[in-house]
């Protein structure tokens, strides 16, 4: 019984650790930080996204020069489902959405996407990491022109200037 308990434990931070790995990437793009979004994947991954694919450590760089002249990013993922193939490999579907601003004609516009990222996990030197990932665009609409702003223009950036990246080197560091 000890043992089943010890496995099931395991399996636990197993799944928590490539959780780890999917947030970080998904705050990877929207920060613009790639050294966080490469951290998500092993150094000869694979990242088949739609008509691009970026290998290696070209992945987080690439990824990033993609979505640099968008000034919003955000994705939101869920629906996770992991399965362990083998005590260092795991498959994983996770269901995504993203808002992400774009210039057409001279105006910003908002693209809205749904979609699944299908990632082959393993576990190399302890450490969950893609190793190869197809994104799959289930949806994608541009929406219509309007006059959207944030509430503090001023606040959110793509980068180190946003408030998130103080308060989460020290929690006291928050704008206030």
């Amino acid at each position: 019984m000890l043992v089943e308990m010890t496995n099931d434990l395991q399996r636990l931070l197993d799944r928590q650790a490539i959780q780890d790995a999917l947030i970080r990437y998904c705050r990877g793009v929207d920060r613009a930080d790639p050294k966080l979004l490469a951290s998500a994947y092993h150094s000869d991954a694979v990242d088949e996204h739609g008509a691009q694919t970026f290998a290696g450590d070209g992945i987080g760089p690439g990824i990033i020069e993609m979505t640099r002249t968008m000034r919003v990013t955000l994705h939101c993922i869920s629906n996770t489902t992991i399965e362990f193939h083998a005590p260092d490999e795991a498959g994983c579907e996770c269901y995504f959405s993203t808002w992400q601003t774009m210039q057409i004609d001279g105006r910003e516009r908002i693209l809205s996407g749904l979609g699944r990222y299908l990632d082959r996990f393993e576990r190399r030197d302890g450490q969950w990491r893609i190793a190869h990932r197809l994104v799959v665009v289930d949806l994608a609409t541009l929406l219509p022109e309007s006059n959207f702003m944030p509430s503090r223009p001023d606040l959110g950036h793509r980068g180190p200037d946003d408030p998130s990246f103080a308060l989460l080197r020290d929690r006291r560091s928050l704008i206030g």
